[in-house]
C-alpha cells in the first residue's frame, strides 16, 4: 500500500506530499529563489538534517545543462545540500549535485522520471531514503546525507558491474588459447576485455558504421562470410583487423588483408591513443579464442547500458567511462590471491582537472601580465559572485547587523563584502606587486584598499572593511 501511495504520488507531481509520507520535515523557507539569467524560480518542499528537497516547474520543458547550472549554483547559497527536481510536463528530472573528491566543485547526477511510462528504478532509490518515527532519535546531518549520496550518486553501479566483471574476466581468461602462461593468459583478457568495453561505449554513439550494435552484428556477419563451421573466426579474422587496420591506423594507412572483411568492419574512426596497437602477446603468441566466448560476454555487456557522458539517466544498470579507470585501478594494485598491493591509482576527471587548473591558470595569468595586458586578479572584484567558492556563498542572502563601533559610510551588506574580501584574498595569492597596486591606488585618506581595473579610475570599486590589503602595503 505505501509503495502505491509513493507511485502515485510520484507520478501526479506531489512531492510535498511525497516527501511527508517519507518522513522528511518541513522546509525552513518556501520563498521562491531566483535564478541569474533564468526565469525557473526553485522552491523548497522538503528538509531532512540539512539536506533540502527543492522543486522547479519547468513548463516549457527541462531546461539546458547551462541553465540547470544556474539553478544549483544558487540553491547552493540557500541550502548545504540539495535534491533537485525539475518537473516539466512530460517528465521529471531528479538531480543530485555530487560533490568531487577532490572538495571543488561538482557533478550533476541525474535520475529522469518519465510521467507518462513510469519505471521503478527511482521509487527504489527513493525507498533508501524513507525516515521511520524510530530512527529519529539516532538519525544526525552525517548519517541522512550518506543514505541521500548512496541513493543517487552513481559511483554504487561501478562497483556493482565490477563483482560481475570479476567472474567474466576470470572465465574468461580460462578460455584464451595460445599462451602457455596464466598469468600471461589473465594480462590478455585485461587487455582485450578493455578494448571491447571501450568499443561498447563508442558504439552507443554510433560512431562504428553507424551501427549501435555494432560488435553483436559483426559476429553474425563474420559467421556468415567465414562459414557456420568455422568456430574461431571472429577473433581472428575479424577482432584482430578491427583492432590493428581500422581503430588502430589512420584511415589512409590501412591495409586489411581480406576485401571481405573489410567491408565488415565498415566506416570506423582512427583512436589514437595505442589501446589499439598490437599487443606484445600478439605478436608473439598465436592466439586463439572461441567465438562462443565473446557469445558469453557480450550477453553480460548488453545487461547494462553504456553511457559516454557524465550525464546519468537513472538506469541502474547505466555505467560510464569510469568504469575503464576503476577497473584498472582494481586490477593493478591486487595480486592474484586478492591481497591489497601499493600500485597505482586511477585518478579521476575532477582530481586531474582541479589539478590542472592549479596550475595552468596561474601560468596564463603570468603569461596576461608580462605581455602587458590586465592582471585577471584584479579583475576579479567586478565579477560578482560568480567566482565565490559555494561554501563561501552559503547564508550570503542573509543581511549583517552594522557594527556601533564603524563608520556608517562603510559597506554593510554581506553579498558585496564577501565578493569584495574574496576577490582581495585571491588577489594577494599573486605577486606582490598586486599589493603595490591596490595601495598605489588608494586614496591619500583612504584606510583600506581597491582593486581597480588596469587603467580604469581610482575608487571604481569602494575600500572594504579592515582591508588585509590596506593594513600590510
Amino acid at each position: 500500500m505505501q509503495h502505491y501511495e509513493l507511485s502515485r504520488l510520484l507520478q501526479e507531481g506531489h512531492f510535498d506530499a511525497l516527501f511527508r509520507r517519507m518522513g522528511w520535515d518541513n522546509p525552513e523557507r518556501r520563498l521562491p529563489v531566483d535564478v541569474a539569467e533564468s526565469a525557473l524560480r526553485p522552491v523548497a518542499v522538503a528538509d531532512k538534517r540539512g539536506v533540502t528537497a527543492w522543486r522547479v516547474d519547468c513548463p516549457d520543458g527541462l531546461p539546458k545543462r547551462s541553465e540547470q547550472h544556474r539553478v544549483v549554483r544558487a540553491l547552493k547559497r540557500h541550502s548545504r545540500d540539495q535534491l533537485v527536481v525539475f518537473a516539466a510536463p512530460d517528465r521529471h528530472l531528479w538531480q543530485w549535485p555530487e560533490q568531487r573528491p577532490s572538495g571543488v566543485g561538482y557533478r550533476l547526477v541525474d535520475h529522469e522520471y518519465p510521467v507518462q511510462a513510469p519505471t521503478e528504478a527511482l521509487l527504489q532509490r527513493l525507498g533508501q531514503v524513507r525516515f521511520t518515527i524510530q530512527e529519529e532519535p539516532r538519525l544526525t546531518s552525517s548519517s541522512v546525507l550518506t543514505r541521500v549520496r548512496r541513493s543517487f550518486n552513481a559511483d554504487q553501479v561501478t562497483k556493482s558491474f565490477y563483482r560481475e566483471f570479476q567472474q567474466h574476466h576470470k572465465s574468461f581468461a580460462m578460455r584464451v588459447e595460445g599462451i602457455p602462461a596464466a598469468k600471461d593468459r589473465r594480462w590478455y583478457a585485461s587487455v582485450l576485455l578493455n578494448r571491447l568495453m571501450f568499443v561498447y561505449f563508442i558504439q552507443q554513439k554510433a560512431f562504428l558504421d553507424g551501427d549501435q550494435n555494432y560488435l553483436r552484428s559483426r559476429l553474425q556477419m563474420v559467421r556468415e562470410h567465414c562459414g557456420a563451421d568455422q568456430f574461431y573466426a571472429f577473433y581472428k579474422q575479424f577482432l584482430l583487423p578491427l583492432f590493428h587496420e581500422g581503430l588502430g591506423s589512420p584511415a589512409d594507412s590501412r591495409n586489411y588483408a581480406d576485401a571481405g572483411i573489410e567491408a565488415i568492419v565498415g566506416r570506423v574512426p582512427y583512436v589514437n591513443g595505442g589501446i589499439f596497437e598490437p599487443h606484445e602477446l600478439e605478436t608473439s603468441h598465436d592466439i586463439k579464442i572461441a567465438d562462443d566466448v565473446f557469445e558469453a560476454l557480450f550477453d553480460f555487456f548488453d545487461a547494462w547500458r553504456w553511457h559516454l557522458d557524465e550525464n546519468p539517466t537513472g538506469d541502474p544498470k547505466e555505467i560510464n567511462p569510469d568504469i575503464l579507470g576503476f577497473i584498472f585501478e582494481q586490477y593493478i594494485n591486487f595480486t592474484e590471491a586478492g591481497q591489497k598491493e601499493k600500485g597505482a591509482y586511477y585518478t579521476k576527471p575532477d582530481v586531474t582537472g582541479y589539478m590542472a587548473e592549479a596550475a595552468i591558470l596561474p601560468a596564463v595569468a603570468d603569461r596576461l601580465v608580462t605581455a602587458g595586458l590586465d592582471d585577471p586578479a584584479l579583475l576579479l572584484a567586478g565579477s560578482g559572485g560568480t567566482y565565490l567558492h559555494d561554501s563561501a556563498a552559503h547564508g550570503i542572502e542573509f543581511p549583517t547587523d552594522r557594527p556601533t563601533d564603524r563608520p556608517t559610510d562603510r559597506p554593510t551588506d554581506r553579498p558585496a563584502a564577501c565578493r569584495r574580501t574574496v576577490a582581495l584574498a585571491v588577489a594577494q595569492r599573486r605577486s606582490g606587486r598586486v599589493r603595490r597596486t591596490a595601495a598605489a591606488q588608494r586614496g591619500p585618506r583612504s584606510t583600506g584598499g581597491a582593486l581597480v581595473r588596469c587603467g580604469a579610475p581610482p575608487g571604481a570599486l569602494p575600500a572594504p572593511v579592515h582591508s588585509p590589503v590596506g593594513r600590510s602595503a
